[in-house]
């Protein structure tokens, strides 16, 4: 036997069951300790970033103009409560109301928003404080139906009450008046118990049916805040009042309430009678996500399969699965930056924003980055592990390996979650 057969035969020896997981497990551990470092880091920094434009290429905090601001009156509306009477805008004047918006199909922020509003109630018995749930989903939630929800929070009909009515009437007054997001979900994204998007804000109105105040519903700090407030024990914060434009306070698009508008009259009224038009994004574009998601489920699965096929002794079926499932991850890279690419060329920003629900919205940022950050090292580490195998040394193939299966499955495992999480938890179109 030559000196050369005889040195792979030497690397072909089999470690001990503590040599085999040590590098893996010591690689496990590194993934973790990521999600926990970056999860402090997600939570300790949040800022509201300021509005940026694009001027020359170059990202520019947008000035904010001088305008005249004013709190904004609640139309005029008449919904039916679960007790089946007919309650208007006028048996709520002369009194504070706190209203929210639910579903009761709702599996993902209506149970914890409705407890938040129970709480509420709770906190505020000693006080004249109305509060009002107002369904989303008026076809399926009828007054019976209410009822039923309502005894489920022990809710007391002289202090709180549950609205439902007609589909349209209740949306208009979400986005034209409380200025506040809705849709109905339709298609492939309408799942069961996540068949409307919509606001997490309650929003806090006067004696006199002015809108003064928003709160985060599942935020208990904002929530504390207003009960405070509705205590008298402390004027609305600057961050929370509810205030638009006064000069184009009337033609606000939804969700565009806040303290500080940056919307300048002419670009209100543009927007109002819809000249202002989201860019056409092509349809092969906006598959791309769809696609990129199943380039990740497939590598996953072919390196679980070429995971299996080594520990059986499967050498030559393990090197063709590998190769397949970096061919794959290949693919997918070129799909993923040319999604983005494309994205920036037709809307003029790279990647879609997760939308604020709270916890939710933390977590998907955790496995984002987390994602983000290992799969630089990826196309590194999976490219010297098939050179060293392809190359015959087998012993440092085996230790990089080691390295790169855990952070390759953790890349493909988590683009498929924060794919759905995105596009279909979230409802981002």
């Amino acid at each position: 036997m030559s000196s050369a057969e005889n040195t792979n035969s030497v690397s072909d020896t089999p470690p001990s069951p503590n040599e085999r997981s040590f590098v893996m497990r010591r690689t496990f551990g590194g993934i973790l300790w990521l999600l926990v470092g970056v999860s402090l880091l997600v939570m300790w920094f949040t800022p509201n970033r300021p509005t940026v434009v694009q001027l020359n290429g170059s990202p520019t905090v947008e000035p904010l103009p001088e305008v005249e601001l004013e709190q904004r009156e609640v139309a005029s509306f008449s919904l039916t409560e679960r007790s089946g009477e007919t309650v208007t805008k006028q048996d709520l004047l002369g009194q504070e109301w706190v209203v929210n918006f639910i579903f009761t199909r709702c599996v993902m922020s209506c149970p914890g928003n409705t407890k938040a509003m129970m709480e509420l109630a709770e906190n505020c018995e000693d006080t004249d404080v109305k509060l009002v749930t107002i369904t989303v989903d008026p076809e399926h939630d009828t007054p019976e139906r209410l009822q039923d929800y309502s005894e489920i929070y022990g809710a007391d009909p002289e202090q709180w009450l549950f609205l439902t009515g007609e589909k349209d009437e209740i949306h208009d007054l979400i986005r034209n008046s409380f200025l506040q997001a809705v849709e109905e979900r339709t298609g492939k994204d309408r799942l069961l118990g996540y068949e409307f998007a919509h606001t997490d804000r309650v929003m806090h109105i006067n004696e006199d049916g002015l809108i003064v105040g928003q709160y985060l519903a599942t935020d208990p700090v904002s929530m504390a805040t207003l009960s405070r407030v509705l205590h008298d024990e402390m004027d609305t914060p600057e961050k929370n009042e509810f205030l638009v434009p006064k000069a184009t306070s009337g033609d606000l698009p939804a969700e565009a309430g806040t303290s500080t508008p940056a919307v300048s009259e002419e670009s209100a009224e543009a927007v109002a009678q819809g000249e202002i038009a989201e860019p056409a994004v092509p349809g092969w574009l906006k598959s791309l996500p769809a696609v990129n998601a199943s380039l990740n489920g497939l590598a996953t699965v072919l390196l679980v399969i070429g995971f299996i096929l080594i520990k059986q002794r499967k050498v030559q079926a393990h090197k063709v699965t590998m190769l397949t499932a970096f061919g794959v991850s290949a693919v997918f890279l070129a799909c993923y930056l040319t999604y983005h690419f494309g994205l920036q060329a037709y809307t003029g920003e790279s990647s879609k924003s997760f939308p604020d629900l709270g916890f939710i919205r933390q977590v998907y940022l955790v496995i984002l980055i987390s994602h983000i950050l290992l799969a630089v090292t990826v196309p590194v580490l999976a490219g010297m592990s098939i050179y060293l195998g392809l190359r015959g040394r087998i012993e440092r193939h085996r230790t990089i390996a080691r390295i790169t299966f855990p952070i390759w499955l953790y890349v493909s495992v988590t683009g498929v979650i924060i794919y759905y999480m995105l596009y279909h938890l979230a409802g981002v179109a």
